[in-house]
């Protein structure tokens, strides 16, 4: 190229073109100092990250799903996650429980809260070679296993997946085990199985990234309207199936009513939106209103981060505002209606105690029977023969219950008497007590770090003093929970018992009493504590004696405290001298 040709520059036409392209990249900002629009501050939906708690910065530097290499190398070396790691992994279903457990424990997903009985017997394989001899069924109608040693947490999810079950999003930020009503399908009071949504909602969120990492964990459940409680009160999105009447301006039939900001631990049950959608929408509007908690969720406070407090920030009608908003850029060709809750036809009678027993399915002469247990807890023994009995005489098919029992459906009449038999072999029965048919327990200090009280242990003692005491008419629900996370749900039981370390140190519990679900919702009020644990069986024994003196006749424990007030309510304790 000569000089002169060097010289020349670019052309007129090469000019526009490169202005063009720098007008569009907006690259002149960078010359123009405060004229020109400052770079946009790096956030998370909104919150800039400096603002974010160390947990959603975790998230932010790598989101959970991203976490396999890592978990491969930690495998390999048999080496425990620790700190922010470990608050990851729980993402994947994995949870360091040390030093209170040796090992990682490990709680599945069961959409629905079913599985097969050939899965049932995977578990127990698990269970008694990779894990401590043990399962439990939680209050989620989920199961969990413990002991697990890092170098066989490969092993653990490549046998799960072998039995086609997963453990992925059962832990941390997501939305939890979404639970159905565990006689779905088959119960005469049902107005719909729901249980198909569940699971369609489940996978959904499995599926979407960005709903794998929420601002705070999240439970989600289908009630049916049948004969047992999914508790939908606690939960932050209940689908409660509903028969809407001929008057409603609505086509009348079968819809899901929509609760929301359900957390018993912080003294909410579920909101009543005065929304509803059919059953069939019901998927597309869960996730609709999973995106708008993942988009203005507060990131900043965990203690603050949970549905219930955007609803006190913003409002019901804010969230359903946006809901409705998040359906149309979903595509979703419907809206929620607002229909009032006067058109709801009352819903069938809650069972409390039909989760344990012999009972009659929709079909006749078909039942499904209830497995008793000890506090949620399973041996591998126990697992097989549960698995074996729901193969040889059940279709296969379990249900899991909130009430930290297993359901065997679809057995006939004349074969009730093989699978009762079966049951008593391993240890399990189908009849048990009023005390020990209600009485749930979270995991407590012998296998969580979080508890301050050996809650399994402590209820299984204290069902037993209760029962060589008294007699009981009428169901009674005994809830113990380890700490305020209320795991087992405290303030909705007739006794409510939280965990706590005493102030000369050892364990104890605060009591609380006239808590409830369903027919009965209401948050327990407080009685007194801190008790030590030692006091608690006759401290309970106390209030369960003046509730059968004071009562009127078959008067459930729920209607005879709601009858008593504040001020009274220490009564419950004499002669007793304890403090309120």
């Amino acid at each position: 190229m000569s000089g002169s040709s060097r010289q020349q520059g670019f052309t007129p036409e090469q000019i526009n073109c490169l202005v063009d392209a720098l007008g569009k990249l907006e690259l002149h900002a960078i010359f123009q100092g405060n004229g020109g629009n400052a770079p946009e501050p790096e956030a998370v939906h909104g919150t800039p990250i400096e603002d974010l708690c160390k947990e959603e910065l975790a998230k932010y530097k790598q989101h959970p799903l991203d976490l396999w290499p890592r978990l491969q190398l930690w495998t390999a070396k048999n080496e425990m996650a620790e700190g922010l790691d470990q608050f990851l992994l729980r993402h994947l279903g994995f949870f360091n429980v040390e030093p209170t457990s040796p090992g990682y424990m490990v709680r599945l997903r069961l959409p629905a809260c079913r599985l097969r009985g050939d899965q049932m017997q995977a578990l127990a394989e698990i269970a008694e070679t990779y894990a401590g001899g043990y399962a439990h069924v939680t209050t989620r109608g989920n199961i969990q296993m413990r002991e697990i040693q890092p170098r066989d947490v490969l092993s653990v999810l490549q046998a799960l997946g072998d039995a086609g079950l997963c453990c992925q999003g059962s832990g941390a930020d997501s939305a939890r085990n979404m639970t159905a009503s565990p006689t779905s399908g088959f119960d005469a009071s049902e107005l719909i199985d729901l249980s198909p949504f569940a699971r369609h909602l489940s996978d959904l969120v499995l599926n979407t990234r960005e709903l794998r990492a929420l601002p705070r964990k999240f439970n989600v459940s289908f009630d049916a309207g049948g004969t047992i409680s999914c508790v939908g009160d606690s939960n932050d999105i209940c689908f409660q199936a509903v028969e809407i009447d001929e008057d409603a301006p609505v086509t009348p039939g079968t819809y899901c009513r929509l609760g929301l900001g359900g957390i018993s631990g912080h003294r909410e049950l579920t909101r009543s939106t005065g929304m509803i959608c059919t059953p069939e929408q019901s998927v597309l509007t869960g996730a609709a209103m999973l995106y708008v908690f993942c988009e203005h969720g507060d990131r900043t406070n965990r203690k603050k981060a949970r549905l219930k407090y955007l609803l006190d920030a913003k409002g019901i009608d804010w969230f359903i505002e946006r809901t409705q908003q998040k359906l149309q850029d979903l595509g979703a060709d419907f809206q929620l209606l607002a229909v009032s809750e006067r058109h709801d036809r009352s819903r069938s009678t809650v069972l409390r105690q039909a989760h344990i027993g012999v009972h009659q399915q929709r079909q006749l002469g078909v039942n499904y029977v209830g497995v008793a247990q000890e506090m949620g807890r399973l041996s591998p023994d126990q697992m097989r023969e549960i698995g074996r009995l729901a193969i040889e005489h059940g279709q296969n098919d379990l249900r899991l219950t909130v009430w930290q029992n297993v359901l065997i459906p679809h057995i006939l009449d004349e074969q009730v008497a093989q699978v009762s038999s079966g049951l008593a072999k391993v240890g399990l029965g189908t009849e048990v007590t009023s005390f020990a048919a209600g009485a749930v327990g979270c995991t407590g200090k012998s296998g969580c770090k979080l508890a301050h009280a050996f809650t399994k242990e402590d209820g299984t003692a204290l069902v037993r003093h209760l029962e060589s005491r008294f007699t009981l008419d009428e169901p009674l629900n005994i809830h113990l929970t380890g700490c305020p996370n209320s795991c087992a749900q405290h303030y909705i039981g007739d006794i409510g018992l939280m965990g706590t370390t005493l102030t000369k140190g050892g364990e104890g519990y605060y009591i609380v009493v006239g808590g409830g679900s369903d027919h009965d919702k209401a948050i327990a009020r407080s009685l007194c504590g801190p008790v030590p644990s030692d006091d608690i069986n006759r401290v309970v024994e106390a209030i369960v004696g003046n509730y059968l003196r004071r009562r009127a006749s078959n008067e459930t424990f729920f209607s005879f405290v709601g009858g008593i007030e504040d001020a009274d309510l220490p009564e419950l304790l004499s002669p007793l001298e304890i403090a309120a």
